[in-house]
């Protein structure tokens, strides 16, 4: 385990689950949405940002969630993720 001193940044598993995240965001919208998500997930504290990231990698990839789906509606102007159940 490495030992970071600013708590927004975790090295390990999750840096990879971001790098992913973002490739998936920017391939389906635009670079300027995946940088106003990055700047989303960097403003936000580090519990926030590994949930945003991780429902939002389960909405772009259509893993379900119990019976349900999540479906990403798109992105606020802060960058914020907007995610739906569906059944």
């Amino acid at each position: 385990m490495h030992h970071v001193s600013d708590p927004r940044f975790h090295i390990g598993p999750m840096e990879h689950l971001y790098d992913l995240v973002l490739g998936m965001v920017e391939r389906r919208y635009d670079t300027t949405t995946r940088d106003r998500f990055a700047a989303w997930l960097g403003s936000v504290s580090p519990t926030t940002a590994h949930l945003g990231v991780m429902v939002t990698e389960m909405a772009l990839s259509g893993t379900p969630m119990g019976e349900r789906h999540l479906t990403l509606l798109g992105f606020g102007p802060d960058g914020e993720p907007r995610i739906n159940f569906v059944p």
